[in-house]
């Protein structure tokens, strides 16, 4: 049965890698893979985000759209499923690893691979308890992921759902969802060494638990400024609540805000570059995400990274990964303020040494869960689906995978 660790020496095959955009956490991901390969080529396709600053430069990626407009506008008419395969003609590569099984790049990739004798691996952190299931679209899904070879997904909760899908459980790996945990240790310990210049700079209360993420409903944020509201009338110790980030559902946080009376105990000071990130989360006493859904959740390796104790909801892919609850963190039930509220009194009762000691475990935690595992996990996955290459599409796959492909994405998702 094929393992997690990485084969020795460097492989020689050559990989395509397909995503939407290379934001700062791929460039990590993939800058650790390229040492695994004897070819690894980034194809960009969408190459925007909500943020720009969530972006990588100098990433080395061949780029297929420009912008989201130009992306819609070729999924619609077609056209991106010829230039996937024109990206692709000219990388040349061994294996091509795909991000998820509803984007239309994806399944242009598959049909590509197929047609061309290459090894497909497919990269998801999508578990069965993430949303809503029904039988079509699980046959939908089974019939993408049956032309795959091989997995790399988050962790085992991952696994179990993308072997239900139709992958050997020997063909998929661990380890898609990580970040440059070297960026957030040694940002926040220089942010700690330089606490006061750096709290100044960026008029970070004294003491503050953070959050941070879109604003989006599914984040949870107005129930998390309600227990927040709760665990002061614990016990107040002087904490501030600060969420990084931005989107539709500022409005609705600032009303809980204002309801709760927290005006000058909430802090919202918006999206924060990926270089400042590390200091909110060097100076904090602890990091919360209460999502009421999430695949993973990368902010909690950020965190984790960062040497904080956590407080995370079930539902998070990362959530039996990466808290151990009494050691680095506390798991939360993100329906149940009172769970939450309970959570951030508790952390905010923290001693100094009983905080830094849960910090350090959860640095512990998240250091099996970087780069380095997602280079070799990504290497065995790609091994695995060349030794077991299939032949071209069956008919109806072919006919499905490009139906599929000129499908609105809020639709096949």
């Amino acid at each position: 049965m094929a393992t997690d660790g990485p084969p020795p020496g460097k492989s020689a095959l050559r990989l395509a890698i397909l995503t939407q955009q290379v934001s700062n956490y791929h460039a990590a991901r993939y800058r650790a893979a390229q040492g695994q390969f004897a070819l690894l080529v980034p194809i960009s396709v969408r190459n925007s985000a909500d943020f720009a600053e969530f972006l990588a430069s100098g990433d080395g990626a061949l780029r297929i759209c420009d912008g989201e407009a130009d992306y819609r506008a070729a999924v619609a008419d077609g056209s991106l499923w010829s230039r996937i395969g024109m990206a692709l003609d000219r990388a040349a590569p061994d294996v091509v690893a795909v991000a998820g099984w509803s984007f239309p790049e994806s399944l242009a990739a598959i049909a590509w691979a197929r047609d061309n004798g290459r090894g497909v691996v497919m990269m998801s952190a999508s578990q069965a308890h993430d949303g809503p299931r029904s039988r079509w679209r699980e046959w939908i899904k089974s019939r993408v992921v049956s032309n795959c070879q091989a997995g790399l997904v988050a962790a085992e909760g991952h696994r179990d759902y993308i072997v239900k899908l139709g992958l050997p459980r020997d063909a998929v790996f661990l380890g898609y969802d990580a970040v440059d945990n070297a960026h957030f240790r040694h940002g926040a310990q220089a942010a700690r060494r330089d606490a006061e210049a750096c709290r100044a700079a960026e008029s970070l209360p004294r003491r503050y638990l953070l959050a941070s993420g879109r604003f989006i409903p599914k984040k949870n944020y107005p129930l998390l400024v309600a227990a927040f509201a709760d665990a002061l009338g614990r016990g107040d110790h002087g904490h501030d609540l600060v969420i990084l980030g931005d989107g539709p559902e500022r409005a609705s946080i600032q009303n809980a805000i204002a309801t709760h009376g927290l005006q000058d105990r909430v802090h919202l000071p918006g999206f924060r570059e990926y270089d400042v990130l590390p200091a909110y989360y060097g100076l904090a006493d602890g990091f919360a995400h209460v999502s009421q859904a999430e695949q993973w959740g990368l902010v909690i390796n950020e965190a984790a990274a960062a040497g904080l104790p956590l407080i995370v909801s079930t539902p998070c892919g990362a959530a039996d990964t990466l808290v151990h609850p009494g050691k680095n963190g506390w798991l939360v039930d993100p329906q149940d303020a009172s769970s939450i509220s309970a959570a951030l009194a508790a952390m905010m009762e923290l001693s100094g040494d009983r905080r830094a000691a849960m910090g350090a475990a959860s640095e512990r935690i998240v250091a099996d869960w970087g780069p380095d595992r997602f280079a070799s996990a990504l290497r065995a996955a790609a091994t695995a689906a060349h030794e077991n290459r299939a032949g071209r599409l069956l008919p109806w796959d072919r006919v499905l995978l490009r139906k599929l492909a000129r499908m609105r994405i809020e639709k096949v998702s």
